[in-house]
């Protein structure tokens, strides 16, 4: 088809849709698409099939005029520019244009930063789509066209392009509702994702494609035979369920593809909601429904608005099916989504069902709008827009739409940030939960709050949602800063004072706010804070407000050897003066290991071992390098866990070999623990790791000892 003959069918189907079509505003997009096309012959060709392909498309999903005119646009904005298209086609059209331009601008590259390159083009997607839906609308009708054609791209692109289609674009034209469109960038996706997999899917379908023909046409026999029974006027259709559905349920079930069963679904559209449960019930007296399988998204929908019935039965030749029972109006928008509300909107006005879908969406991008890196965007705003949900209901009945999983916490957090800072309990249906108790369909949640509560950095083990995530981080993020500004006014106080100043003085004259610079920040309580976090060195605030103390330094250096490290509680701590040291007591570090400070707000350095899983998970920007000071001798405590016989003696043996090698028990009992043994727990004094391994070795001479552990190290000794 030439590309005339193309716009023509295109003009064609927008007037068959409606006879007051704007097709004048087609025709003249196309003809300046056309005049701003400067590429060589062929490339002017490719680009012309692909500005149609796109407003084919478009079409096809019932969209409006200004967007198919934008999508035909798209690519004659980056060489005509913004005005000329404003003045020439008005604001509406203009604006997708533009909108959908600034998503493109941002270019993949093979370099380490494409994730970044790959989250900010995300990002601009999903604010742009908050201003206005339609340009997502175009940037899916584009990239379906590019998965079509995938061929003509690098094979490096089509790695990126076929990730990004499973990724984001299906999910987000499932959110949006539009059926036809998820379904075949799923299998366009896994076909350029797993080609083999694909491939071998694909010949077994084939393979019995002409069974499932056959069986299609025999159900399909049946239910209109159920429906002129019940004198029901309807549609039935049937289809075996695409390649990517049915691979997603091998993946979930950890089934063959022989075991999938359930291959075909079959669709009963009728006039009336009523006549939907009528067949329903028609449905279940003619074939055995299967057990947890019945949906009903008429009564509740799903967030993208789709409503429909679904059962599964077991149905002739003992085949499991799925029969989907929904009104013409309800196929229409599972079958469209979003743009089935817009063309609504468009036409008569405001439509509540759209405008529950913008709601929604403006609620996720305002909980992200304070992320700053690009790919904590990408990743907290996928988990909300790509979720399965759960509908839970408040104590005043009103239904809340949460991620699957959620907890109370979650709840909280959807109800107020307040809400959520300051929970301390719940109650599901009435009785008191756990706040990591997971929410189910139909749950009522109550939320229980006291102004003496604050958000715990262990509730971002067990939420779901973004917004509950960002705002404890927020909150936590916040309090570490308090304290790390406490921490370094103490730090930093302790070296004025030394120095003969006082920093009360100093932060009054407005002296720290004219070096601030000086360390990367603006004022002086981002100093302090930064002192606090261990990235910058009091002393050195000292020296550059007071350049004279920096002079006496050096004079004084001849008399005494410079001291550039601070001894404290047998550590050496390089860069900070003096500061409380205690020893983590998750890990329990013992001098001859390797270990790490990391500055505790409020509570001056905590030593960990390097290999701490603790310190792994930790602030790295808050550790700091610091060593054993050998000299200093000091026993550590370290807890030791035993299993051995459950026999009287086996307490008291241990005891004494410590003795007598001169270890000071602090605490020792034993637990039952299984087969006729107990797990003994000691916590003796040693003075180094070398120690350790001598204690160790000396309890396993023992008789009916198994097994002797460091507790806090993970591995047995």
């Amino acid at each position: 088809m030439s590309p005339v003959e193309a716009l023509e069918s295109l003009k064609g189907k927008l007037l068959e849709r409606d006879k007051e079509a704007r097709v004048d505003l087609i025709a003249r997009a196309f003809d300046f698409a056309q005049k701003s096309n400067v590429e060589a012959p062929a490339s002017r060709e490719d680009e012309t099939v692909h500005i149609l392909a796109v407003a084919q498309i478009l079409a096809d999903l019932n969209m409006d005029e200004d967007t198919i005119a934008a999508g035909i646009l798209h690519k004659a904005v980056e060489k005509a520019g913004i005005p000329e298209v404003r003045a020439q086609f008005g604001e509406e059209v203009a604006n997708i244009a533009e909108s959908f331009n600034k998503v493109l601008s941002i270019r993949y590259s093979t370099t380490s930063t494409s994730s970044a390159d790959h989250a900010e083009k995300f990002r601009r997607l999903i604010l742009s789509m908050a201003r206005d839906v339609r340009v997502v609308m175009v940037k899916l009708a584009d990239h379906l066209y590019n998965m079509r054609t995938i061929e003509r791209f690098p094979l490096e692109k089509r790695d990126i392009m076929a990730r990004e289609t499973l990724d984001i674009y299906a999910p987000l034209a499932n959110r949006l509702g539009i059926h036809k469109l998820k379904s075949e960038l799923e299998d366009l996706g896994l076909r350029y994702t797993e080609p083999e997999v694909y491939a071998d899917l694909l010949a077994r379908s084939e393979k019995t494609q002409s069974e499932m023909t056959s069986y299609i046409a025999e159900v399909k026999k049946i239910l209109d035979g159920t429906l002129a029974e019940n004198s029901i006027k309807g549609e039935v259709s049937g289809r075996l369920k695409h390649l990517y559905s049915i691979y997603s349920k091998m993946l979930a079930q950890d089934i063959p593809f022989e075991k999938v069963f359930d291959r075909v679904a079959f669709r009963v559209i009728v006039g009336e909601v009523r006549d939907c449960y009528a067949i329903l019930g028609a449905v279940h007296a003619r074939w055995t429904p299967v057990p947890g399988r019945f949906k009903d998204y008429i009564a509740l929908p799903k967030p993208n608005l789709y409503q429909s019935l679904h059962t599964t039965v077991i149905g002739p030749r003992n085949f499991p099916l799925e029969v989907q029972i929904r009104t013409l109006e309800m196929h229409r928008v599972a079958e469209e989504g979003i743009a089935a509300h817009w063309r609504y909107k468009e036409k008569r006005g405001a439509d509540a069902k759209a405008d529950t879908i913008f709601h929604w969406l403006r609620q996720v991008v305002e909980a992200n709008r304070d992320v700053g890196d690009p790919r904590d965007f990408l990743e907290n705003i996928k988990g909300d827009l790509f979720p399965d949900v759960v509908f839970v209901f408040t104590p005043a009945g009103d239904v809340m739409e949460l991620p699957k999983n959620s907890t109370p916490i979650d709840f909280a957090y959807n109800v107020h940030s307040q809400v959520g800072n300051h929970c301390v309990g719940a109650k599901v249906n009435d009785r008191m939960v756990p706040l990591s108790t997971v929410l189910k369909n139909g749950d009522r949640v109550e939320i229980i709050t006291s102004k003496n509560q604050k958000p715990s950095s262990d509730w971002l083990e067990f939420v779901k949602s973004s917004k509950a995530q960002n705002r404890i981080r927020q909150w936590i993020r916040n309090e570490q800063r308090l304290r790390s500004v406490e921490l370094g006014r103490d730090i930093l106080d302790r070296e004025f004072r030394k120095a003969g100043k006082s920093l009360a003085k100093a932060i009054k004259d407005g002296l720290i706010d004219e070096i601030a610079d000086r360390f990367g920040v603006n004022k002086s309580e981002e100093v302090l804070e930064a002192v606090g976090y261990g990235k910058v060195n009091a002393r050195l605030v000292v020296e550059r407000v007071y350049p004279e103390v920096e002079q006496e330094k050096v004079e004084e250096e001849p008399k005494r050897e410079r001291k550039t490290h601070k001894k404290s509680q047998g550590i050496v701590i390089k860069g900070v003066g003096n500061v409380m040291v205690r020893f983590a007591r998750c890990c329990m570090p013992l001098p001859g290991e390797e270990v790490i400070g990391f500055i505790t707000k409020g509570q001056g350095l905590t030593v960990h071992r390097a290999d701490c899983p603790s310190l792994a998970r930790s602030d790295v920007s808050r550790q700091i390098e610091v060593d054993w000071d050998l000299g200093e001798g000091a026993a550590h405590a370290v807890r030791l866990r035993v299993i051995g016989d459950a026999k009287p003696a086996i307490l008291s043996n241990i005891t004494q070999a410590l003795a007598n090698i001169g270890i000071q028990v602090v605490s020792a009992h034993a637990i039952p623990h299984m087969h006729s043994k107990n797990e003994y727990l000691f916590a003796v004094m040693v003075p180094d790791v070398d120690k350790v391994q001598k204690v160790v070795s000396e309890i396993k001479k023992l008789k009916g000892i198994d097994s002797v552990m460091r507790v806090g190290r993970g591995a047995s000794s």
